[in-house]
């Protein structure tokens, strides 16, 4: 999954006079229908999606699935008070519980699977979507999202969402609810802030502070390009190799990312994204 910095920068960085989000698709809208409404898993007694077109949006480099789900009048049979989506860690964590996406073709073939317990860039769009789905009262409607990969030969057009949750699947790298003031498993404290970078290596922070400079150029280097400075394309070649640089050591950093570190490196890719797409 590190490998995915050193891809994504790439794609990026190509589309300097093109468009970062320039997919190089047709243009025609995807449509996606759910293959059944009920939810697969772990969580299947207690959310359905809610049956009708799904349009795949543009997301940062993939196009992006926002799936409706209903919460069920069943009750949970455990405790939430911990429980936080899947790649989070920390004190206090008693589980970890994930929405995940299977795509098929116009067949029925699987043509991509996130998987429910993946965190991270490899699985759901935001954690966010869990913590608040998981916060739903019978009858309410949430959003989850996942990026999803559609290449030219492939023809996304059923989905069925699947769940699991692990209780008593819990970590201690540096976060703890203990101050919580009520037992809302989901308050305010869960900002992405409020996770210590310390959860994570401090190799992560390095980097994430060479990467950021990087998109820093790479944005400076596009401004170039869409005034006409042809000169920017004689400095595309040495910014990749920075990026191949960057994206080695990437590959070979100790231990994960802490949430607060995933939720910096979202920001800068978004800082990206906004830039490129300003032009």
């Amino acid at each position: 999954m590190k490998k995915y910095f050193l891809i994504a920068f790439a794609m990026c960085l190509m589309g300097i006079v093109t468009s970062c989000g320039d997919k190089g698709k047709s243009g025609e809208a995807i449509v996606l229908t759910p293959e059944t409404t009920a939810i697969k898993g772990d969580l299947g007694d207690y959310f359905e999606v809610i049956d009708k077109e799904y349009t795949l949006s543009e997301g940062t480099f993939d196009p992006v699935i926002s799936v409706e789900v209903k919460r069920t009048d069943a009750d949970y049979a455990f405790d939430l008070n911990g429980v936080k989506p899947y790649g989070y860690s920390g004190q206090g964590i008693t589980g970890h519980a994930g929405f995940g996406i299977e795509v098929l073709d116009e067949n029925g073939n699987l043509i991509e699977k996130k998987a429910a317990t993946e965190g991270g860039l490899g699985g759901m769009y935001s954690g966010d979507d869990m913590i608040e789905a998981l916060k739903l009262k019978a009858g309410e409607t949430g959003i989850v999202r996942w990026s999803i990969s559609v290449n030219d030969n492939q023809k996304p057009a059923k989905f069925r969402i699947i769940s699991a949750i692990d209780i008593g699947d819990s970590s201690d790298s540096g976060y703890s609810d203990s101050d919580d003031d009520d037992d809302d498993s989901f308050s305010s404290s869960d900002d992405d802030d409020s996770f210590s970078s310390s959860s994570g290596s401090e190799d992560w922070d390095a980097m994430l502070d060479e990467y950021e400079n990087l998109v820093d150029k790479y944005i400076a280097l596009l401004k170039k390009a869409n005034q006409g400075d042809m000169s920017a394309l004689a400095e595309y070649a040495g910014m990749m190799e920075q990026a191949q640089v960057l994206g080695e050591e990437m590959s070979g950093a100790q231990g994960e990312m802490s949430p607060a570190q995933w939720s910096r490196y979202s920001k800068i890719l978004q800082k990206m994204t906004n830039a490129a797409q300003s032009m």
